[in-house]
């Protein structure tokens, strides 16, 4: 099954890089495949009054082109089931030439009121292209960085849980968090002529974390690999993983602004935090 839908940038979708955040990406995805379940008979009321809910299991995102305030763009959706209530979805987001911008996936579970539900009206498709995969746990080689974040009740969705976009921002803490942590200011990026830039990533999603808990987030590097490397994270609540995710960053030479090898003073600086040397 197939849905098409144009959105809009807006400034206020800017981050601190002065590009389109990633977390609005995931929002114009998320309007999508909500707008598929109108299609497939879920009306909105419906979807709000029964809480029908797409539960995320599994993710992949991949981002090519930078995007601004204005722009026009497209989201093709192309969802295919999986048996019983779960769902693969696959979203292309495009600019209007048709230009890529990003590429995002989600296997999903089709609740109501948190019980697994039959979808009804997808073709079941025995063979797909699943990017996302199952991250292996931490191998206990190398340090880690731990910080607190707290969930915040106004992050809540209309069924009172946490979307994708939401759980997002966790991460989006913990790669902040990691610099802050480590010294990462500035003038040390400067200093390496050294930063990165986020690519994509692998997400799983295990629990719901209740609203108003305070998680660790678990950070550190898996590997580098050439031009870059890999950042992972478990966010753990109790002792207990409760969404993990690992992210592909690109590493880019800040006086040449192109991308670089990871030097010896990066290799040097992240190497007490590099699970796979």
């Amino acid at each position: 099954m197939q849905h098409t839908m144009n959105v809009f940038t807006r400034f206020g979708d800017l981050d601190t890089q002065r590009h389109v955040t990633s977390r609005t990406y995931e929002l114009f995805a998320l309007d999508a495949r909500y707008s598929v379940l109108r299609d497939l008979g879920f009306s909105q009321e419906r979807i709000q009054n029964e809480q029908i809910y797409l539960e995320a299991v599994r993710g992949y995102s991949k981002f090519h082109r930078q995007q601004f305030p204005g722009s026009e763009l497209l989201v093709k959706t192309q969802v295919s089931s999986l048996g019983g209530a779960l769902l693969h979805w696959d979203q292309q987001i495009l600019e209007q030439s048709g230009a890529l911008v990003c590429h995002l996936q989600l296997k999903t579970r089709l609740t109501q009121a948190k019980n697994p539900i039959d979808v009804q009206g997808i073709e079941k498709q025995d063979s797909l292209e699943a990017l996302y995969t199952d991250l292996a746990p931490w191998s206990g080689k190398g340090q880690r960085i731990t910080s607190r974040y707290t969930m915040p009740y106004s992050d809540r969705d209309f069924a009172g849980r946490y979307n994708v976009a939401s759980l997002w921002r966790i991460f989006e803490e913990g790669r902040w968090n990691f610099a802050a942590q480590t010294g990462l200011t500035y003038e040390k990026i400067v200093a390496m002529d050294t930063t990165s830039f986020y690519m994509g990533s692998v997400a799983n999603y295990f629990e719901e974390i209740p609203a108003g808990e305070t998680v660790d987030i678990i950070t550190w590097i898996e590997r580098i690999e050439r031009i870059r490397y890999f950042f992972r994270q478990d966010i753990v609540l109790n002792g207990k993983i409760m969404l993990s995710m690992c992210d592909e960053q690109l590493i880019v030479s800040v006086s040449k602004q192109r991308p670089q090898r990871a030097s010896s003073f990066f290799l040097e600086y992240v190497s007490p935090y590099l699970e796979f040397p």
